[in-house]
């Protein structure tokens, strides 16, 4: 994982220096179905790509839920020769980790994302995280947050009490940490350095009133228009509410242009309600590449929003792919 977040972080600073380098990622609905394509290149490994993938869509009691996914696609070309190199079909198994923790495709890109943007934007001293989830998300993200962040305490959240105990107990043993479930969402996040939402809700998760000063919040949930044009769901999806955004003095986020393509709803909406203006919005790209500040003050409240996959990410961990099969 400290791997492919480094590729991550790579492929940011290259899209944060060729800003033409990575195209938002579209996806086409018909009825219950939808298609994925994120193109990119990496000039720093002279590949250029695509991912794509198709998957079915459900969603009952406010949460969504895939029936059923076709493999991950890659296709990597040579970007000095055109020269096609590698089409990778990847499993929902990316093989485990040395602690034996199986790695989730789709989740794997998401994680290294969330990793790369709480490493800019969280205070260098943070070790208290709260966990917001238990699911497949949640486990890529904490093995991801280990690798940026020096952890001491983590607390998990999720509304199923066996889950939330399951999954403590599991990463515990897995990562040698202190992983402790909790049934008190306020408290443990009144007193963190770090709040990571990793769910795959519809509605917000927590109250942004919750929020101490010098607290840190990775959000994944990405809403599509698409999805509510295409009668799968009834209103666009979030994670964060909008006392969260408010208080932030700095909101990162994966891709501005997705945002405003998908019209997503956690801060999109917000820009146009006047909540926010996309002055205060800054882009993982230009953070990395050292043209904006992620975090300015220990006592800032900072978000960073990972608002959707981006082909540049995939592509530098379907190099890794390539590069160990070599």
């Amino acid at each position: 994982m400290a791997e492919a977040v480094d590729a991550v972080e790579q492929a940011f600073a290259d899209w944060g220096r060729h800003l033409e380098i990575n195209l938002t990622r579209r996806r086409l609905h018909t009825g219950n179905s939808r298609l994925n394509t994120m193109p990119a290149a990496l000039p720093s490994r002279d590949k250029i790509g695509l991912r794509i993938q198709t998957e079915i869509l459900a969603v009952s009691g406010g949460v969504q839920t895939y029936p059923s996914r076709s493999p991950l696609v890659d296709v990597i070309f040579d970007a000095r020769t055109a020269a096609p190199l590698a089409m990778i079909l990847s499993s929902t198994q990316r093989g485990k980790t040395a602690d034996g923790i199986p790695l989730r495709t789709s989740d794997f890109m998401t994680a290294t994302i969330s990793a790369v943007g709480t490493k800019w934007m969280s205070r260098g001293d943070s070790t208290d995280l709260v966990l917001l989830g238990s699911g497949k998300q949640a486990r890529n993200h904490l093995i991801a947050m280990k690798a940026v962040r020096n952890l001491k305490r983590v607390l998990v959240f999720s509304p199923t009490r066996a889950n939330r105990e399951r999954f403590a107990e599991e990463m515990a043993g897995a990562l040698c940490l202190d992983v402790s479930p909790t049934d008190n969402c306020q408290k443990a996040i009144e007193q963190a350095d770090i709040v990571l939402a990793a769910t795959n809700t519809n509605v917000p998760v927590f109250s942004g009133a919750w929020l101490r000063e010098g607290v840190h919040v990775t959000s994944i949930v990405g809403s599509n228009a698409g999805m509510v044009h295409a009668g799968v769901i009834a209103q666009k999806r979030r994670e964060l509410d909008d006392d969260t955004l408010a208080r932030a003095a700095v909101i990162g986020i994966a891709s501005r242009a997705l945002a405003e393509q998908d019209q997503q709803g956690d801060i999109y909406e917000q820009v146009g309600s006047g909540l926010i203006s996309w002055d205060k919005v800054v882009e993982l790209k230009e953070i990395v590449a050292g043209r904006a500040n992620g975090r300015r003050t220990a006592t800032e409240i900072t978000v960073f929003k990972n608002n959707g996959g981006q082909g540049i990410a995939e592509l530098a961990i379907a190099d890794l792919i390539l590069s160990r099969a070599r």
